[in-house]
């Protein structure tokens, strides 16, 4: 038999059985019950948290003191807490309140579940499954994030370019070798120092409702679904928003405070101003962006939105591996650089009044944007080229040399004139006979046949061959005349020739006129003529096939040979 200093018989000690049934009774109190008492708390005075143990039979306080509390003295502070006319009389039933820390609790390590990207722990690199110890930081770059699962079951997804502190992780569980928050009273908090934490609270058993604190706030609950920001640079600004239940933000020193059910938010920051609860703005329309991305930099804009937009990149739908995170302003492009191809996810949400987030709109899709297409050469863009033989050229991409050419009559590419694929080489050449405006891309394959997203198509004109001329000696047969095609504002040049290739030119000239005239050439023979189309703009077309001409050979000097032919 136990007694107490007082020499009397104590009440029986209260089983953890019994311990754990007043904690649960605790938690299941609705919130608003638990804001309607702290608000009784008067002005300039903070409560400290307790906790309700209910008397069992053969309990004793010396008895809870020694094996529950963290010192044997602690009865003293208990009894005169719950103000016992004799501490030695205790007796089953019977509630004593309890300040939380005067229970026994020893620390127990949080797990690192998931860690993509620059994810450092304590500063040394963390992998997933690595252990969070009580009083480490952890720390994300900006495209890495981390979730830690606490011993009670509770995970914090901490974004991009974020650090924070495990403050608390605590058992008040009986010591074991064993020990974790899920068998028996837990108390876990995280200090967010930068950045951003998402929190998923679960509704178990807690010596006091989980935290999230900052320089400026702190946010606590019993199970809900919330997130939590800090910015310093932004006026020491701590920012809750909350998604499911219902969670109590407070200044840092918890005199001034609000609840915020699900659907709003509230913003504290070095004022020390109370809070006000403020509805989060909707989700964005993401309905227009594509399903699938071509290009190694993604780019859209959401059109429409008034507000700041966040958006988030993970690699799975549950957002526990979010490698990128960026805001920008009102109807500006999001450029998204450094994803490989592969399955995404993105997700989107406003910015609204004083910073705080709204609800998540989310968008699943796809990047396949290698092998990058080959850089075209010509035609170049707006370009114009004869009508006949096409030569396309590019440069090839080296990891995927072999290509696909296409080349159609619409910028939609429903009515494809040719398609050809795959192609070795660095051109090819297209019979193009009908006048009109073209649009031509190219794609590469690579040496196992993986084909790449087509690039951006060019689009240029086939103009008309020039007509051919026509012409020859002049009945005068003193000189020659050629008819030539064309515009009446386009200009003509002309080339006569000894042979066939041209590499002997007579003469060659720029007319402004279809016709042309000239002296029949001294010497007789043959003669190779054509002409060229130089349209306004610089575009000058092919050359036409040559005309053949064949100029009289004067023989006019055989008749000064007649007279010595007489003499014969």
């Amino acid at each position: 038999m136990q007694r107490l200093p007082f020499g009397r018989r104590a009440s029986p000690a209260p089983t953890l059985r019994h311990l754990v049934a007043a904690l649960a009774l605790a938690s299941a109190i609705p919130a608003g019950m638990a804001a309607g008492v702290a608000s009784k708390v008067p002005p300039g005075r903070v409560e400290e948290p307790t906790i309700d143990i209910t008397i069992n039979e053969h309990d004793t306080l010396i008895a809870l003191a020694r094996d529950r509390f963290v010192s044997p003295r602690a009865w003293r502070e208990i009894a005169k807490l719950n103000r016992l006319p004799d501490p030695s009389r205790i007796y089953p039933g019977q509630v004593l309140r309890v300040p939380e820390r005067l229970l026994r609790s020893q620390p127990v390590a949080a797990r690192l579940v998931s860690a993509v990207g620059d994810v450092r722990v304590a500063d040394a690199t963390a992998q997933s499954g690595s252990d969070v110890a009580e009083g480490q930081r952890i720390e994300t770059g900006n495209d890495g994030s981390a979730v830690i699962e606490l011993a009670d079951g509770s995970r914090m997804r901490l974004a991009p370019s974020s650090l924070a502190e495990l403050s608390a992780s605590r058992s008040y569980a009986p010591a074991s070798t064993d020990a974790t928050g899920t068998n028996g009273w837990f108390s876990g908090a995280m200090r967010v120092l930068r950045g951003s934490v998402e929190v998923f609270a679960t509704k178990v058993l807690r010596a006091k409702p989980l935290e999230v604190t900052t320089p400026t706030a702190v946010a606590g609950v019993r199970g809900t679904h919330y997130r939590v920001d800090y910015a310093e640079a932004d006026s020491q600004a701590s920012r809750a928003g909350v998604l499911e239940g219902r969670v109590r933000l407070d200044t840092a020193d918890r005199r001034k405070g609000a609840d915020l059910d699900a659907g709003y938010g509230g913003a504290i920051d070095a004022s020390a101003a109370a809070p006000t609860a403020i509805a989060l703005p909707g989700p964005p329309d993401l309905d227009a962006l594509p399903e699938r991305f071509e290009r190694p930099i993604v780019r859209f804009t959401l059109a429409g939105e008034t507000a700041p937009v966040r958006v988030q990149i993970a690699e799975d739908p549950a957002f526990d591996r979010i490698v990128r995170d960026l805001q920008a302003a009102p109807g500006a492009e999001f450029r998204i650089t450094g994803l490989p191809d592969s399955a995404w996810y993105l997700r989107a949400r406003r910015v609204g009044e004083q910073g705080i987030e709204g609800v998540d709109a989310t968008h699943p899709f796809v990047l396949k944007a290698r092998p990058e297409p080959p850089v075209p050469s010509r035609p170049r863009a707006d370009g114009k080229v004869s009508a006949g033989s096409v030569e396309f050229a590019w440069a090839q991409n080296a990891a995927a040399p072999q290509a696909r050419l296409q080349v159609a009559d619409d910028d939609a590419f429903t009515h494809i004139v040719a398609d050809v694929d795959p192609i070795d080489a660095a051109n090819r050449v297209v019979a193009l006979e009908t006048p009109g405006v073209y649009h031509w891309r190219l794609a590469s394959i690579r040496p196992d046949g993986d084909h790449g997203p087509f690039g951006d198509p060019l689009h240029f004109e086939v103009r008309p061959q020039a007509p051919a001329p026509t012409g020859g000696v002049a009945g005068d047969g003193k000189s020659l005349i050629f008819h030539l095609g064309g515009r009446p504002q386009d200009h003509q040049l002309v080339q006569l020739a000894r042979d066939v290739e041209f590499k002997n030119v007579v003469t060659e000239q720029e007319l402004a006129s279809a016709d042309w005239s000239l002296p029949l050439p001294a010497e007789g023979g043959r003669y190779y003529f054509r002409y060229r189309v130089k349209e306004p703009d610089g575009f000058i077309g092919d050359y036409t096939a040559p005309l053949v001409v064949d100029v009289p050979v004067d023989r006019s000097y055989l008749w000064l040979l007649a007279p010595l032919l007489l003499l014969l």
